[in-house]
């Protein structure tokens, strides 16, 4: 056969006959395309060998619905919350920091260092004492007493300990006893204190600087 012919056939339900169509290979039409048909529902294969094409393309298809082949690495770029709390959560085990940490814990050490003994300052002049490295210092204490109750007592800083500037940080004597003394906290490297008389008299100064680091 080299074309298609038509066959009837007998047609139980209907109690008639029923036209069916067969091409040259003795193949049955099912509805004049001779292709691969669409299937609806479940299509079972087994014992083959190799790639089994289900529409034509012999490539991969999609998938819908859920697919888990392997576990998957995960990218976060914020904080990615694990527990559904979204706050800080507790860490077990070894935890390295690097760079300057406060003392969190433990104790603090004070140390004390005198910048001036009772050193006098003639009218008309002022002397610095020796720069300090306060760089390690949690808080300190400057402290001490003059003959010259009507002057303040200035305190200098600096970077380098070359170089100082005048804090702005004023230390006024007790117009009876003389006694100064300010607790502060800086950010400086290096402090000094600064002393200048234009009371018109000699002065004699004595200051320290108590540290706690």
């Amino acid at each position: 056969m080299s074309e298609s012919v038509t066959v009837l056939a007998l047609n139980s339900t209907e109690n008639g006959l029923e036209r069916f169509k067969l091409n040259a290979t003795k193949a049955l039409l099912v509805d004049g395309s001779a292709v691969t048909q669409p299937i609806d529902g479940v299509v079972t294969v087994s014992a083959v060998a190799g790639t089994v094409v289900v529409d034509g393309s012999a490539v991969t298809q999609p998938v819908s619905g859920a697919f888990y082949p392997v576990t998957q690495p995960v990218s976060v770029a914020s904080t990615l919350t694990v527990d559904g709390s979204g706050v800080t959560q507790p860490v077990s085990g070894s935890v390295s920091i690097t760079g300057n940490v406060s003392t969190i814990g433990g104790s603090l050490t004070v140390t004390n260092q005198s910048h001036f003994n009772s050193a006098p300052v003639s009218s008309g002049s002022s002397i610095q004492s020796t720069g300090q490295d306060i760089s390690s210092a949690h808080r300190l204490v400057i402290y001490g007493d003059t003959n010259n109750t009507a002057e303040e007592v200035g305190v200098q800083i600096s970077f380098d300990n070359t170089l100082y500037y005048d804090l702005g940080l004023n230390l006024y004597p007790d117009s009876l006893t003389g006694a100064f003394v300010r607790e502060i906290e800086s950010s400086a490297k290096y402090i000094r204190i600064n002393k200048e008389n234009q009371s018109g008299n000699p002065e004699n100064i004595t200051a320290d600087i108590m540290v706690k680091n």
